[in-house]
């Protein structure tokens, strides 16, 4: 069979499988997908550097208002409390719940900014065709950090919040309420807009100082199999640029490459494990305390579930059960699987379980739920003797499964799930 030499940058490689793939314009609005296994390589979008620039803008209008002003306030035996974003971090401070109050300060407060921020940053650069050497630098935190913004896990906290107390208490709603759904609006638009490929080409031509050819390597032609390890190539996970396994750095980004995640096994068993202990008593101590006339009533995950189920509200009832109970178990028994498969370097079923670890990661920031509706509820009632709502330690154990459980998502690398596959186990595997 001949050998063709091809150019290093008009090809790419599947964070999935490693599957070495050409580079593929397609069209705007569509997706290109690996054909092993189904991860997607690249998502096109039209306009992409004003859309994002106008949205990051509006974002940043909105912030400030969304998080500092009222969200809503709760009238019940005589007395009035309002609520906001900041009122809820500040409430698990003052409660001695530190981790609990580090999470949503990071995930509802400070991120959002800084993403908006960044992605500003970016997008007003790339209009005004400025590349200075720091602007690859920012879009690099900016893709590290966005999946631990969680402003609309918060929304949908709110969301329940707001059924939970509509039967008890007369509900009033603020100019923060509005803005803050205009905010969750706006960065859930940033993300399908923005053309991270595109942003990165962008800079890459533009950025002063020519970083010379890259080097070519040679493939089979006809071979539609080969994985960029097998040509001593690796992928940056950030901004999906291959270099030779010489180089140590990303010449575009930055990051520091390497050909499979470090200590990737024994990183992300260290990670499910610690999860599933904390899993115990994060759903078996008390998560929320009710003081109502002076008699406490503390209250379980499930506990909360079962509340809903009785008093008809089954959808919000669901809800909570798949965020905080079935999708924690869910994300540690999967990773256990995927664990447990890459010691033998099974070959079965590759391609379901790349899928269910793409699952894994995408579900992971929706365990956030439970505690943002404490956050709020803690806040709103508060009406000292008659009835008060407090937090309790589960929610310190439970805000350790959501980040551990995550962590371990990242820390995982499905390619050396792939690394064994062969042509000759190709037959015995899925479709």
């Amino acid at each position: 069979m001949k050998a063709q030499t091809i150019n290093l940058d008009k090809y790419t490689a599947c964070e999935g499988c490693d599957l070495l793939l050409p580079i593929v314009e397609s069209p705007p609005g569509h997706s290109t997908v690996c054909p092993r296994c189904s991860t997607t390589i690249s998502r096109r979008s039209t306009h992409s550097i004003v859309k994002t620039l106008a949205l990051s803008a509006t974002g940043l209008l909105l912030y400030l208002p969304s998080t500092w002003l009222p969200l809503m306030s709760i009238e019940s035996f005589g007395f009035s409390e309002s609520a906001n974003i900041i009122d809820s971090m500040i409430n698990f401070y003052t409660s001695g719940y530190y981790f609990v109050s580090l999470m949503v300060l990071i995930s509802a407060l400070i991120l959002p900014l800084v993403l908006l921020s960044l992605i500003f940053t970016v997008s007003l650069h790339l209009r005004l065709k400025r590349y200075p050497l720091y602007l690859t630098r920012l879009f690099r935190i900016y893709i590290k950090l966005e999946e631990w913004a969680m402003v609309e896990v918060y929304l949908l906290g709110i969301m329940i919040t707001i059924i939970k107390m509509m039967g008890h208490s007369e509900i009033h709603y603020h100019m923060g309420m509005l803005c803050f759904i205009l905010l969750v609006i706006t960065s859930l638009a940033i993300t399908t807009v923005v053309d991270k490929d595109f942003f990165w080409r962008t800079m890459e031509r533009g950025e002063a100082g020519e970083k010379g050819r890259r080097p070519d390597f040679e493939i089979m032609e006809g071979d539609d199999s080969v994985t960029a390890a097998e040509k001593r190539i690796q992928l940056c996970h950030i901004c999906h640029k291959l270099s030779p396994f010489s180089d140590a750095v990303c010449p575009r980004c930055g990051d520091t490459l390497h050909r499979r995640k470090p200590m990737s096994v024994s990183r992300t068993w260290a990670l499910v494990v610690s999860s599933a202990l904390f899993f115990i008593p994060a759903n078996l101590m008390p998560i929320m305390q009710v003081d109502f006339l002076g008699m406490p009533d503390r209250s379980t995950i499930l506990d909360g579930i079962i509340y809903f189920l009785h008093t008809g509200s089954y959808g919000i009832g669901l809800i909570i059960f798949i965020a905080s109970i079935l999708v924690p178990v869910f994300k540690i028994v999967g990773l256990t699987i995927l664990l447990l498969s890459t010691h033998p370097r099974s070959v079965r079923f590759l391609k379901q379980k790349t899928a269910m670890f793409r699952f894994i990661s995408f579900i992971g920031r929706w365990s956030m739920l439970d505690i943002f509706v404490i956050a709020l509820l803690t806040v709103l009632v508060d009406f000292g003797f008659f009835s008060s709502i407090h937090t309790a330690p589960a929610a310190t154990y439970f805000c350790f499964v959501v980040a551990f459980t995550m962590l371990a998502a990242i820390s995982f690398d499905p390619r050396i799930m792939w690394d064994k596959y062969t042509p000759l186990s190709k037959d015995k595997d899925h479709d």
